[in-house]
């Protein structure tokens, strides 16, 4: 990056699944008229999976973008958009870069679906390590786990 480069100011969203569409939809137009009302041209970057994998194509994309300088601001609209757990830290990681995180929404959304994906994708992650992905038990542990979960 030439030292005349303008940094970006990047926006970012994300859903747990693809039944979700609207909701991020309805992040990227928080975060474009967010970023409109105080004059900022932005990049989006979106993801579709879990706020705990840390393999989603465009949040690794961001965090390269932010380890070479090339981001002065991430805007989001609520912090769980970004990462599940650890915000704080990746707050710190991305201020040492030089990069603030802009979030439009300080209180959480309702958690309860997204934990439920969550939790299930936990259990699924430490039983496939466990009994192996394949196995009859890891099915059991996973077809249990959601009836628990998710049943009323």
């Amino acid at each position: 990056m030439g030292i005349h480069e303008e940094r970006k100011i990047v926006g970012y969203a994300r859903v747990s699944s693809h039944t979700q569409r609207d909701d991020l939809e309805r992040q990227i137009e928080l975060i474009e008229n967010y970023a409109k009302e105080e004059g900022w041209e932005i990049d989006i970057l979106k993801d579709i999976g879990s706020g705990l994998k840390e393999d989603r194509r465009n949040f690794k994309k961001l965090l390269k973008r932010v380890m070479n300088g090339e981001v002065s601001k991430v805007i989001v609209a609520y912090p769980d958009r970004l990462t599940r757990f650890g915000f704080k830290i990746l707050e710190e990681f991305f201020k040492s870069y030089g990069t603030e995180i802009v979030v439009i929404n300080k209180e959480e959304k309702p958690p309860q679906e997204e934990l439920v994906e969550d939790l299930i994708t936990i259990i699924s992650h430490f039983a496939g390590k466990l009994y192996g992905m394949r196995s009859h038990k890891y099915k059991k542990v996973v077809e249990g786990a959601k009836k628990l979960i998710q049943d009323p």
